[in-house]
């Protein structure tokens, strides 16, 4: 590998974990046999402003290669575009090749000024491919870097591509499904460490509550009217609990403050198992809204920032019983039914159950695989909640379905009554083998379909109630 071999890696602040990780296992991987390890440029304390653009000018123009991370088409990505502007002009200034690796979360390229470039998904096969690309083969001129990282050092190459594999899962959980969410990130990092020295001997709602006061709170224009009202520029804790008490929907943070408390490290496994992502709801103008909390990132073992998101509710009962008898049409009882399944599928069996097997090696103590028998036996009884629940006559097969909620693309609907069987199957057989990488990968694919499959639930429903609507009220 050349001594001076650099990457510089653009990603947006929320995804610095990834850009971290990416970077240490980048590091890691060249350095095997003793060899220099390449070098990564991460943007990690530096903010926007001048001191950024020098760094960003400087290091693009060192670096050989930029790996590029796009997690999400809705959001701003301006400094990513100036820093992929900057190494591209200067590469091609120079008459050097400009080459861009760049990963995305959509199933398909969607960043029209990468087109030219190498585009990666984030399934296994993809992360894969990349490391390979970068690597193994002769991507950067005759010469590949490493030819035979991926032959020498199997077991650690492929761990590069489980554990970058499953961050982007982590990336692509359910807060990338709806638009309402809130960031809240405990404390800067320079003084994270100091804090958490100072509140380590609070019991542990109190220190909760300690880290939670003094947050940083990140949410865009939509969701700060949403919690806090239309006249609210910035938001931070003080201001969320007084609208959401003036509002009576505090109920949540009560709720929210008790999940970041039973978080700790210290704290008994039953309080830790006590914990629930689905928060008490809010009301808001006529309109439903569920919390869930989508992530929790820690730091140094602790809690250190957590992801809420706002699921719209369809504004009326869920109770099919009363449904009925408001006289809604049968398409939307049935839609509502389905959405609530489908919640409940990802939220009480995919989620915890995928929580638990993430961080397990393939060979985990005992004790801790022990602990994930256990909350797998848990998730079965409520994925048999689920399907008692589920068991009506209208939703038996995929024609039924279609024709009781009259829905326009039955394609998600037919792939997964056909795979159930299998996705079942598979993952008993990896609880049997007592292989936590199999479980992972039978339930990864799932993940995804939930969540497809819930937009597309929440688009029809919202679709179909608007045309309930008096045309004077649209």
């Amino acid at each position: 590998m050349p001594n001076d071999f650099s990457v510089f890696i653009s990603h947006r602040a929320e995804d610095r974990f990834l850009a971290r990780l990416l970077k240490a296992r980048l590091e890691y991987l060249s350095s095997l046999d003793g060899q220099r390890s390449l070098e990564c440029f991460v943007c990690e304390e530096i903010p926007g402003g001048a001191e950024w653009r020098q760094w960003m000018i400087d290091n693009t123009a060192k670096a050989d290669c930029l790996i590029f991370i796009h997690t999400n088409a809705e959001h701003n990505w301006t400094w990513c575009a100036s820093e992929i502007s900057q190494f591209d002009g200067y590469k091609r200034a120079l008459k050097l090749m400009s080459k861009v690796l760049w990963f995305s979360v959509d199933s398909s390229p969607s960043f029209p000024m990468l087109a030219e470039n190498e585009f990666y998904g984030i399934g296994d096969d993809e992360v894969r491919r990349f490391l390979e690309d970068l690597f193994v083969r002769p991507t950067f001129g005759a010469v590949p870097l490493r030819p035979k990282l991926n032959a020498n050092h199997a077991r650690d190459f492929n761990e590069a591509v489980k554990d970058l594999h499953a961050q982007f899962m982590q990336i692509t959980r359910p807060e990338e499904l709806f638009r309402l969410r809130l960031r809240i990130v405990f404390s800067d990092e320079l003084s994270f460490r100091q804090k958490a020295d100072t509140l380590k001997a609070l019991p542990p709602t109190d220190r909760a509550r300690g880290f939670l006061r003094d947050a940083k709170l990140e949410a865009d224009p939509a969701t700060t009217t949403l919690l806090s009202g239309p006249d609210t520029a910035d938001l931070d804790w003080q201001d969320l609990l007084s609208a959401q008490n003036r509002y009576d929907s505090g109920a949540w943070l009560d709720e929210l403050t008790s999940y970041v408390a039973n978080s700790f490290s210290d704290v008994d496994v039953a309080s830790r198992r006590s914990r629930e992502q689905v928060l008490s709801p809010i009301f808001r103008d006529l309109k439903l809204y569920q919390p869930v909390i989508a992530r929790l990132e820690y730091l140094d073992n602790t809690p250190f920032s957590v992801v809420i998101i706002f699921v719209p509710m369809p504004p009326f009962s869920e109770d099919p019983r009363l449904m009925v008898a408001q006289n809604m049409p049968k398409d939307i009882v049935f839609l509502s039914i389905l959405l609530r399944l489908a919640r409940r599928f990802r939220w009480s069996f995919l989620e915890p159950l995928y929580n638990a097997v993430e961080d397990l090696d393939e060979d985990c103590s005992a004790k801790r695989w022990d602990d994930l028998l256990q909350r797998y036996h848990e998730c079965l009884e409520n994925l048999d909640s689920i399907l008692r629940q589920g068991n009506m006559r209208e939703l038996e097969t995929v024609g039924d379905i279609k024709s009781t909620i009259n829905i326009a693309d039955d394609a998600l609907l037919k792939e997964m009554f056909k795979d159930w069987g299998t996705f079942q199957a598979r993952l008993a057989q990896a609880i049997e083998k007592k292989s936590p990488g199999d479980v992972r990968q039978t339930l990864e694919p799932w993940l995804k379909r939930n969540k497809d499959f819930m937009k597309q639930l929440l688009v029809e429903t919202q679709g179909k109630v608007e045309k309930l609507r008096p045309l004077e009220a649209r």
